[in-house]
Order: structure tokens, then C-alpha cells, then sequence
């Protein structure tokens, strides 16, 4: 079946799209710091909270964490008593919960379910990006993650994932953090040119354009130049975590950003894409970024049908 591309709608003031950042445990705190967009802290750690510039911050005992996983709307009768209002009235004026995290510890995995459960409950749509521990990291931390991406494909309208084990190749020759703080800021790409180019009334655009195609991975291109279209379109598509045939995608996001987007270059882009990802509803936004000066960006999401 041919694709379709559905567009993001220019957004006038009244419905502008009302974005939140959850940074959850020690990575999601790391992952949200410096986000242009407002951003909640929660940790069971003082120690990750007391560094984070976050503009809400919140301790949570692990009994709450332990106490909510349901992805039933009815939990949202329970949530008072489990989590307290406090946390509850985050999720008010909200249009989309952005949440950050590591999965792979107690904190971030059952953290993620937690707020992933708030939001479903509250009807806010919700998108997780999480990384995943190492092949080499303990079998019981990859048994957990195993559990939680059930739980959160089941729960959230989108989980981006971000595999560990693809880190060395973003940066071979740099030392380990400071590859983990690229991936924080490519983990924030998509969060930005989502909230820069989505509105209010994008919503349910957003949940026909992924469908069931719950699970997603990301690639970024930057390209300058001659044929820029051309390399821009191939790099993002290079990405280290893309293991699924984009032929056989059944849905994708793509942002393209220039300071001075062109719409014949916009669409030569869209129509690349519709030719390398021909089975994919795309869901397409553009804005002007200045900081790009002569360079052209394209933010990518491949989503994919994962059995629960």
C-alpha cells in the first residue's frame, strides 16, 4: 500500500503545543539538563536531584514506584493515594509527556512505567526514549528492561529506544562519558523538533501516522553543500540504531530544520524518503532553526511493530 505523509499543522499561538520533559533517575536527570523546554526531575536519589537544574524536582520513595504499573485508564482512581496530587497536577495543562530515562535499574524502569501509567490515565500522549544496558551488563538488568519495554509499549503512544551497545560508534575514539553526553543531546533531538513543529491539534494526526508501530529508533543528518538533500536523507538513515528494514516500516517522524527552510528542498526531501521507506505513513514537519546557518538537519524516527 502506497505511503501517505501527514503534516504537521502551523500552530497559531492558542494552540501551541504544551510539552513536558520527565527526566527519571540518575541518566533521565543527565539526559533532560539544559533542555529548552519545561523539565520534572523525579529520583529516589537526593544526590540526582540536588545537581539537576530541573525546573520541578521530585524524590520518590520506591514503594511509589513498586505501587503503580497498571495501564488500565480506570488506575487513575488509585493514583491520589499511590503518588500523591502533587505529582498528579504536573500532567495538567500538558499535551505531550516526554520521558527520559535508563532502563535497566529500579529507579528508571519502574519510574518510566509510573509516569508512563500517570499520563495514559490522565490522557496525555506520552513518548518514552530510553537507552538499554550493554549485551555485557548482568542478566538481570537486561531480564528487567525486557519486562519494562513490554510494559511501556503497551502503555505509551511511542518508545524510542537507544541500544548501549551502539555507542562506540558515534565516538570511537572518545572516552565513554563523554559519548554519553552526545547521546544525551541526540537523545533530545527528536523531544526539540517534535515540541518545535507539533501543535495542540497534531495529536491525533501523530496517533493515526504510528498507528500500532509502537516501537521506534532514531537517525539524524546534518549536510551542507552540494546534493545536501541527497546526504542528509543518507545519513539519517545510517544511524547506528537502525536494525529493522526501513522498506519494511509501516510508519516513521521526519523533521527537516534550515535557517531558511526552502519548500522545493522540502520537498525533495519528503519525496526521498517516500522512495526509501515505501510502505511508511510519514508524519512530516519543517521549521527554521538560525543556528544551522548554511547546514540542513533531518530528525528521523522509524517506528516498528514490536509483539507484546
Amino acid at each position: 500500500m502506497p505511503n501517505q505523509i501527514f503534516r504537521f499543522s502551523p500552530a497559531s499561538e492558542d494552540q501551541r503545543l504544551r510539552p513536558k520533559l520527565f527526566g527519571i533517575g540518575s541518566a533521565g536527570c543527565n539526559i533532560i539538563e539544559g533542555a529548552p523546554l519545561p523539565t520534572i526531575a523525579l529520583s529516589t536519589s537526593a544526590a540526582d536531584l540536588a545537581r539537576s537544574h530541573a525546573e520541578r524536582k521530585f524524590m520518590v520513595g520506591e514503594d511509589r514506584l513498586m505501587g503503580l504499573s497498571g495501564t488500565e485508564t480506570d488506575v487513575l482512581k488509585q493514583l491520589p493515594e499511590i503518588v500523591g496530587h502533587e505529582l498528579l497536577d504536573l500532567f495538567n495543562n500538558t499535551d505531550v509527556a516526554f520521558i527520559m530515562c535508563g532502563l535497566g535499574g529500579l529507579t528508571g524502569s519502574m519510574g518510566s512505567k509510573m509516569v508512563a501509567s500517570i499520563a495514559r490515565a490522565k490522557g496525555v500522549m506520552n513518548v518514552a526514549l530510553v537507552t538499554t544496558p550493554f549485551s555485557a551488563e548482568s542478566f538481570r538488568r537486561r531480564e528487567l528492561v525486557a519486562k519494562v519495554m513490554t510494559d511501556l509499549l503497551g502503555t505509551c503512544s511511542l518508545v524510542i529506544e537507544f541500544d548501549n551497545d551502539k555507542l562506540s560508534s558515534l565516538a570511537p575514539n572518545l572516552p565513554l562519558s563523554k559519548t554519553f553526553g552526545i547521546l544525551n543531546s541526540i537523545m533530545l533531538r527528536p523531544v526539540e523538533d517534535i515540541a518545535s513543529t507539533m501543535s495542540r491539534t497534531d495529536v491525533a494526526s501523530f496517533d493515526r501516522a504510528v498507528g500500532n508501530a509502537t516501537h521506534g529508533r532514531f537517525g539524524l543528518g546534518l549536510a551542507r553543500g552540494d546534493e545536501r538533500v541527497e546526504r542528509v536523507v543518507d545519513e539519517a538513515l545510517s544511524s547506528p540504531w537502525f536494525d529493522l528494514d526501513p522498506a519494511q516500516a509501516p510508519a516513521a517522524i521526519a523533521i527537516y530544520s534550515a535557517s531558511d527552510p526552502w519548500d522545493k528542498e522540502e520537498d525533495r526531501i519528503s519525496q526521498r524518503l517516500q522512495a526509501k521507506l515505501p510502505t511508511a505513513d510519514i508524519l512530516w514537519g519543517s521549521y527554521k532553526d538560525p543556528s544551522l546557518a548554511d547546514r540542513i538537519r533531518l530528525s528521523l524516527v522509524i517506528c516498528n511493530r514490536r509483539e507484546l
